[in-house]
């Protein structure tokens, strides 16, 4: 009942901070910036990552972490296989099984990229038509998220892909995959060492 409570209060506060951060984008540049929905860039330098062996036990929201805002849901996009290199893990409650991995192969440094993430029930059913699936970065140590917001597209199956990640800094991130299904979500979340 706490995360479900959580998740709804993300979605409030999500969509604030968005209004406030694009004002602030608009006011900077005179209205001449990129749109968040921009297409992620090619290039950027790769960054060392490394990922710590198991998932956080804790939420890296903790009581005194500002709460990040929610992702946005897109049109559906083409399907895709994921590699042998996918991260994987299971939802806090053990109900899904979560495989990620960023579509170009790495993380870049402080740019935007994407990720391709598929989810499965851990009980073998099938996924409710009303599942949805959110994509967030914090810095646990820092008390902060993403720059962005990310936009995650469902690809048929259990698949979607989230654009407009950004790990604007170097440090020890956490990448979250909330899955919500009939009004129940679960988190499955990972440590990310950007360097």
């Amino acid at each position: 009942m706490i995360g479900t409570r959580r998740v709804a209060m993300r979605r409030s506060i999500g969509a604030i901070m968005l209004a406030s951060a694009w004002a602030a984008l608009i006011a900077c540049d005179g209205g001449g910036g990129t749109s968040p929905d921009a297409e992620t860039r090619p290039g950027g330098g790769a960054s060392a990552v490394r990922e710590s062996a198991g998932s956080p036990s804790t939420s890296p929201g903790a009581s005194s972490a500002p709460v990040a805002p929610e992702s946005r849901t897109a049109a559906p996009v083409r399907s895709f296989e994921l590699t042998k290199d996918a991260r994987e893990g299971t939802s806090a409650d053990g109900t899904y099984v979560v495989r990620w991995e960023p579509v170009d192969g790495m993380i870049p440094d402080a740019e935007p990229f994407a990720i391709r993430c598929e989810v499965r029930r851990a009980d073998g059913k099938a996924l409710a038509k009303d599942v949805s699936v959110l994509a967030d970065a914090e810095m646990p140590h820092h008390g902060h998220g993403m720059n962005l917001v990310p936009t995650v597209a469902p690809a048929g199956a259990g698949k979607f892909l989230a654009t407009g990640m950004l790990l604007h800094m170097p440090g020890r991130w956490v990448i979250a995959i909330d899955v919500e299904e009939g009004g129940i979500a679960e988190r499955t979340q990972w440590y990310v060492d950007i360097e």
